[in-house]
C-alpha cells in the first residue's frame, strides 16, 4: 500500500505535466513523444541492468500497456486539453477504481472485503467532495461533455490494463518466474507505443486529407502562459509518470490480490494535484477541497492499518 500512495503523488504531478505538454504540442503528439521518452529510458535500463524481455508473460504486458498506454492514453490527453487536469483526474482515477475492483473480482475472483470496501468508498469519497464541483475553470458544455466521455472511456482502458497486468503477475507467480517493477513498466510500455504512435500518425494523416485540424483553443479551457518549453513538460511527464509513477503502481499490483484497491489509493492524485493546478490552470480550491483531502486521508489510513 506503500507504493500506491507514493503513486498516487507521482501521479498528483504527472496530471498537471499532461495538461500543459497537451495544449502546447496537441494532445496526440504530447501522449506519442512521452511514450517514446519513457520508453528510452525504460528501454536503457531494462536491457542494461534488467531483464529485457524475460519473465514469460511478455504478451500480456504489451498487451496490457496497449489498452492503457495506447488506447487510455489517447483518451487522457484529449479529455485533458477540454477539460484540464483537475476534472480529468478526477473523472479516471474514480472510475477506473470502480472499474478495476468489479473486473478483478468478477475476471481475476479477487473480492474486497468489507473492510477494504469501506475504506476505499471513503476515498473516492473525499476525492468527490473535494473535487467537485471544485477548482475547475469556467468551460464550454460540449468540452465538457466531450471531455468527461473520453474520461470514462479512458478510466475502462486503465481498469482493463490493470488487470491484465495483475494476471501476467499470477501468471509469473505460479511458474516460479519474477520480474522487476521497472521491466514489466518497460514491457508494458512497449506495448503502449506499438498502439499509441500509429494512432497518432493516424490522426495526424486524415486532419491533413480533411484540410480541417483541430481547433484547441475552441474548445481547451482558459489556462494561463506555461512556464516551461513543451520539452520540459513532456520530459517531466515521462519521468513522473510512465516510468515512475506506472512503476510504483505495478510494484503495489504485484503484492495486492484486486488491483481496484491500488487504484482507490491513486485516485487520491485527484486532490494532490490541485495545489500545482492552482498555479498553473488558474484554479482555486474551495472549503469543500479541504473536507475531502479529510476524507481520503482517513480511507488511506485505514487501508495502510491493515
Amino acid at each position: 500500500m506503500h507504493a500506491a500512495v507514493l503513486t498516487a503523488m507521482l501521479f498528483a504531478l504527472t496530471g498537471v505535466c499532461a495538461a500543459q505538454a497537451s495544449r502546447l504540442l496537441g494532445a496526440g503528439r504530447a501522449n506519442a513523444w512521452r511514450l517514446v521518452v519513457a520508453l528510452l529510458v525504460l528501454g536503457i535500463w531494462a536491457h542494461g541492468w534488467g531483464q529485457g524481455l524475460g519473465g514469460g508473460v511478455l504478451r500480456w504486458f504489451l498487451l496490457a500497456g496497449g489498452i492503457g498506454f495506447g488506447g487510455g492514453g489517447w483518451c487522457v490527453f484529449q479529455a485533458l486539453r477540454r477539460i484540464g487536469s483537475t476534472l480529468t483526474l478526477l473523472i479516471v482515477e474514480c472510475a477506473a477504481a470502480v472499474f478495476a475492483t468489479a473486473i478483478g473480482w468478477l475476471w481475476l475472483g479477487a473480492a474486497l472485503g468489507p473492510w477494504q470496501i469501506a475504506c476505499a468508498a471513503l476515498i473516492l469519497a473525499g476525492v468527490g467532495v473535494g473535487g467537485m464541483p471544485g477548482p475547475i475553470p469556467a468551460l464550454r458544455r460540449d468540452a465538457i461533455i466531450t471531455g468527461c466521455v473520453l474520461a470514462i472511456a479512458a478510466a475502462l482502458c486503465q481498469a482493463v490494463s490493470f488487470n491484465l497486468s495483475r494476471h501476467a503477475f499470477t501468471l509469473m507467480q505460479h511458474a516460479g518466474q519474477s520480474i522487476q517493477p521497472l521491466g514489466a513498466a518497460y514491457q508494458r510500455l512497449l506495448g503502449g507505443c506499438l498502439v499509441a504512435v500509429p494512432l497518432y500518425a493516424l490522426t495526424v494523416v486524415m486532419q491533413r486529407r480533411s484540410r480541417a485540424p483541430s481547433q484547441p483553443d475552441a474548445q481547451s479551457a482558459p489556462f494561463p502562459e506555461s512556464p516551461l518549453a513543451a520539452g520540459a513538460w513532456v520530459g517531466l511527464n515521462a519521468l513522473l509518470g510512465p516510468v515512475l509513477g506506472v512503476t510504483c503502481m505495478l510494484w503495489a499490483i504485484s503484492l495486492v490480490a484486486n488491483p481496484g484497491l491500488v487504484q482507490a489509493i491513486a485516485a487520491s492524485s485527484t486532490l494532490l494535484t490541485v495545489p500545482f493546478a492552482r498555479r498553473l490552470e488558474a484554479a482555486r480550491p474551495r472549503v469543500s477541497y479541504f473536507v475531502g483531502c479529510l476524507l481520503a486521508l482517513g480511507g488511506v489510513a485505514g487501508l495502510l492499518l491493515t
